[in-house]
């Protein structure tokens, strides 16, 4: 039995059902965590992984590592009260798995609740989170300046994985160009953009035959390139990429 699935016996999940109007000060944030207490001891999490919490239109959504989970919320006397909390489903290995679980137990605990600026509070009896909002502990990139290279592709409601040995990338500068590789042709042109909307303009690009995994990467980022207009989304160092149900997700560095 792994550390965190004993901390379920502490914490064992209790999920009020309620619904609420978002509370003001938390509506639109997210906060990642700095520091993970037990029994008054620092707990590790599981190498590479953080605890996120995010809260918009009365809803909570949390992830340790692996799974998403999400449902209702509101503050009351003090504490965070989640309800109708549902997760994803997607294969954990065992560690990351008992994690998830230990967090939608703590979430469910009716934990209590203090926010200081950028800094939330979470504790119940056996246990705390300390977390401190995204913004200030991970901001988002500028659009110009990474080079930003394509990780997942979207298409409707699938998202895949880049194949391996395959990479696409873009990098946009200050004057208006932009210089992409497709995965195979490498290219360039000129792009504007608005608060949360690209258009790209006079692209032109080498014309080496692709085909396999490479032709079908340029291929999708090309749907994107070529739309008439892109909005776009940067969250710390992630940039989607959307045109239609067309997508890219890439990572700043």
């Amino acid at each position: 039995m792994t550390i965190f699935a004993r901390l379920l016996l502490v914490a064992p999940l209790v999920l009020a059902g309620c619904t609420t109007a978002p509370d003001a000060p938390l509506d639109g944030r997210a906060f990642l965590s700095t520091a993970v207490t037990t029994n008054g001891q620092p707990l590790d999490l599981v190498a590479g992984t953080r605890i996120r919490i995010g809260f918009s239109d009365g809803r909570l959504s949390a992830s340790a590592g692996c799974n998403t989970m999400g449902g209702t919320y509101r503050i009351a006397d003090g504490q965070l009260l989640v309800g109708d909390l549902s997760t994803t489903e997607m294969g954990c290995d065992p560690d990351r798995h008992s994690q998830d679980e230990w967090l939608a137990a703590f979430l469910g605990s009716s934990p209590a609740f203090t926010l200081t600026g950028s800094d939330l509070g979470l504790a119940s009896p056996g246990a705390s989170i300390t977390l401190l909002d995204r913004e200030v502990a991970d901001p988002d990139l500028p659009l110009v300046g990474p080079t930003w290279t394509v990780v997942s592709v979207i298409s409707g409601d699938a998202v895949s994985s880049v194949p391996d040995g395959v990479v696409a990338t873009l990098t946009f500068q200050a004057d208006g160009q932009v210089g992409f590789n497709g995965g195979c042709n490498g290219g360039g042109g000129r792009y504007s953009a608005t608060a949360d909307a690209l258009r790209f303009s006079e692209l032109v690009m080498t014309e080496m035959a692709c085909d396999g995994p490479a032709g079908a990467m340029e291929a999708a980022v090309l749907r994107v390139l070529q739309a008439e207009t892109v909005s776009y989304r940067i969250e710390a160092g992630r940039l989607e990429l959307m045109a239609g149900a067309s997508g890219l997700e890439l990572s700043g560095g």
